[in-house]
Formats: structure tokens, C-alpha cells, sequence
């Protein structure tokens, strides 16, 4: 196999994984199109896509024991293409551009499900640490380039914005010709043949319990993670330091850190390795005390750059350390339950901050913080990272 062709196919298609965020820039825009319908109408264009990437997540898992992930990455890829480009000729019906969203949606829940099952499939050891966090840098910098180039082509006219989705299709073009064509497990098409299918809930039951804790981790950081950006403009206000321009300001050079984090993630693991998910949450609380202490824009820049750091190094250490504490049959459906956790997370966590009384701004900050020094104790504490590392809690238990 030809490493170096892989590797493209694979972060090519990590580009599209936060493309569902595109259309959120032109929500003001659009709703000037249709001043009759509702504006929380009109929002649900930036939130439909990550409905849509639940769904599938939820069933892609299953599909890639039955269906080669590449045809299913393909199939994924074309749905965002699709979903993303017909807005740009069909755009005279918000119901059109409603399901347009839920299509594009469940086309990133395929790639971003698939994705690190190719990861797992066809990388080993530290080059599958290294992938995992170059893999994450490209999603970041897919997502700079297509808001960027969106906001620009959308400028005069929104419905112009939906063209940036025609990288869709260069996407399409290098994951066709550069991944191989993998081959389902012929031993487990002959075992259904014969007998009952092996069903998700089953390989869930027999998952080891390192996976859930591991799955808990996740949860927990998208839950901090989301008190810090959903709260991020409300301290900026209250800190008298500006408004939305100063905000948006903060996360694009967050941004910028995140990509220079995920390229260069294999040299910020060997000085993090092996507390690499507790030095996550370390630098996630750095970006909360910075935010909260200082009225300094610098401060709260370096402070984003942080945050950035934080989500690459447990968004990439997260489906490594996955990989080693499952069995290979598993993989398909622990990265699926992966996925549908991360987006979880990120979706119910305004709800859940809300149901614990904790007042927006500052106070998310503190008790964002509280969660992820929690994480960071119990990480240590059980040398957790380390008993993965070494092999000791690897799952060698097929799925009954």
C-alpha cells in the first residue's frame, strides 16, 4: 500500500468534517430573503447538519462491517457535495435549503464516523497518533478555508456562498483515487450467511469498560469546551473589551493554533505522553483561568490558542487510545459511538449547564473548569493513559 496516497485520501476527506457550520456565517443575510419566516427558522440552517451527522453516526458503525468504507466515505463526500452545492441553484424555498442542510449533515456523520476507522485500519504505533492529530489540524484548517471562502463568495449575494462546496468534488476525486479499495471481512459475511447478524447493541455489551470511560472523557470535554465558546463573547462584553468582531477576532487566531497543533501534534506528544488526554484538559483550564483573570486582548488570543490545543490533543488522542482497547471487529462501531458522542455532547451541553443552574458567562467558566481539573485527577490518579499504552486493559474479547 501506498502510505503516502492514503494519507491524502484520509485528511482530504477530514476538510469536509466541519463543513455543516458554513451556512451559519449567512443567517442574517438569508433571513432577509424571507422576512416571513421565523429567524429560528432560519438558524436551524447551521444546526440541521449536525441532526443529520447524529443519524448516521449512529448507523455508519454497523454499515462499515457490511459495506467497504471507502464506497461509504464516497457516498459520504457526495452528500455533502450535493447538500452543499444545490442551495446555489435551488435556494427560492427555505424548505428546500432545510433539507438541503440534513442531507449535507449526513454526509459529514459518514465521513467523520469513517474516518478514523481508516485511521485505525491503516495505521500503527505512533504513526497512528500522528495521523490522528494531522488528521485533526486538516479538520480545522478545512474549516478556516470554507467559512473563509464562503463568507467572501457570499458577500454580495448568500446564495453565492454555496459554491464554496464545489471542493466537494476535488474531494471526492482524491479519496476515489488515492484510498484503496478495502474488502469487507469475508469470515463475517460467511457468518451471516449462517447466522444472526451480529447487531451494534451486542459489540456495545461487549465493549471493555476502558471504552466507556474513555467515551466519558469526550462527553465531559465537550461539555467544558462548549461553556468556554458558548460564553466566550458574553465575557468579552462584560470585560468592556468589545463585541462580535473582537470575538470572532480570538477564535481565528484560536484556529490558526489548532492547526499548528494537529501538524505538529507528534512532537506536543512526546513532551504530554503518557498523560496526553489529562494534558488536554491542563491546557483547556489554562484557557479558562487566562479568559476569566485577564482584560488584556493578547491574553485572551493566547487564551484561544490554547483551547485549540486542548481539543486537538484530546480530539486525537481520544480515538487512538480507542483503538488499542478494542478488538478489530469492534472498531466499526466503537468509532460510530465515538462520533454520536462528540456531537452529543456539543448539542446538549447549553441544556445540561442550564439544568445545573450554572449562570452564563463567568461562572460557565469556573464551572468548566471544575469538570476538566476533575478529569485531570482521575486521568493521573488511576495511571489510566499509561495501563493503555502499555497494552494492559487491550480488549481481546470478540463481540458474541
Amino acid at each position: 500500500m501506498d502510505k503516502t496516497k492514503i494519507k491524502i485520501g484520509v485528511v482530504s476527506m477530514a476538510t469536509l468534517a466541519m463543513s455543516g457550520s458554513v451556512a451559519g456565517s449567512a443567517i442574517a443575510a438569508i433571513s432577509k430573503s424571507f422576512p416571513t419566516t421565523p429567524i429560528s427558522t432560519i438558524q436551524l440552517l447551521s444546526t440541521l447538519p449536525g441532526l443529520g451527522s447524529l443519524i448516521i453516526s449512529l448507523i455508519a458503525g454497523q454499515m462499515a462491517m457490511h459495506i467497504s468504507k471507502k464506497k461509504l466515505v464516497l457516498l459520504g463526500v457526495a452528500l455533502v457535495t450535493i447538500g452543499g452545492l444545490l442551495p446555489a441553484f435551488w435556494n427560492s424555498s427555505i424548505v428546500g435549503l432545510l433539507i438541503c442542510s440534513i442531507v449535507l449533515g449526513m454526509g459529514v456523520g459518514f465521513v467523520s464516523t469513517i474516518n478514523p476507522m481508516l485511521l485505525s485500519q491503516y495505521f500503527e504505533g505512533e504513526e497512528r497518533s500522528t495521523m490522528m492529530g494531522v488528521n485533526t489540524g486538516f479538520t480545522s484548517l478545512g474549516s478556516m478555508i470554507l467559512t473563509g471562502v464562503g463568507g467572501f463568495l457570499g458577500g454580495s449575494n448568500w446564495r453565492h456562498l454555496y459554491w464554496v462546496f464545489a471542493v466537494g468534488i476535488i474531494v471526492f476525486l482524491l479519496v476515489l483515487f488515492c484510498l484503496p479499495n478495502d474488502k469487507v471481512d469475508a469470515s463475517a459475511a460467511g457468518e451471516t450467511a449462517s447466522k444472526p447478524k451480529t447487531s451494534t447493541w451486542s459489540v456495545i455489551k461487549s465493549l471493555s469498560p476502558s471504552v466507556y470511560l474513555i467515551y466519558l472523557v469526550v462527553f465531559l470535554l465537550g461539555i467544558a469546551f462548549t461553556a468556554y465558546m458558548a460564553n466566550l463573547s458574553i465575557v468579552v462584553a462584560q470585560k468592556n473589551m468589545g463585541g462580535t468582531a473582537m470575538t470572532g477576532m480570538i477564535n481565528a487566531v484560536g484556529t490558526i493554533g489548532g492547526i499548528i497543533a494537529g501538524l505538529g501534534f507528534k512532537y506536543l506528544r512526546k513532551f504530554t505522553k503518557p498523560n496526553t488526554l489529562a494534558a488536554g484538559f491542563v491546557f483547556l483550564i489554562i484557557t479558562l483561568a487566562v479568559t476569566y483573570y485577564f482584560n488584556n486582548t493578547i491574553a485572551l488570543m493566547i487564551a484561544a490558542i490554547f483551547s485549540s490545543v486542548a481539543m486537538v490533543t484530546v480530539m486525537s488522542t481520544a480515538p487512538f487510545m480507542l483503538s488499542m482497547v478494542s478488538a478489530p471487529q469492534q472498531i466499526p462501531v466503537v468509532m460510530s459511538v465515538f462520533a454520536f458522542v462528540n456531537g452529543l455532547s456539543s448539542a446538549i451541553a447549553p441544556k445540561l449547564i442550564s439544568w445545573c443552574h450554572v449562570p452564563a458567562g463567568a461562572p460557565s467558566f469556573v464551572f468548566a473548569g471544575i469538570i476538566s481539573a476533575v478529569v485531570v485527577v482521575v486521568l493521573v490518579a488511576t495511571r489510566f493513559e499509561k495501563k493503555v499504552e502499555s497494552g494492559q486493559l487491550l480488549a481481546d474479547t470478540p463481540a458474541k
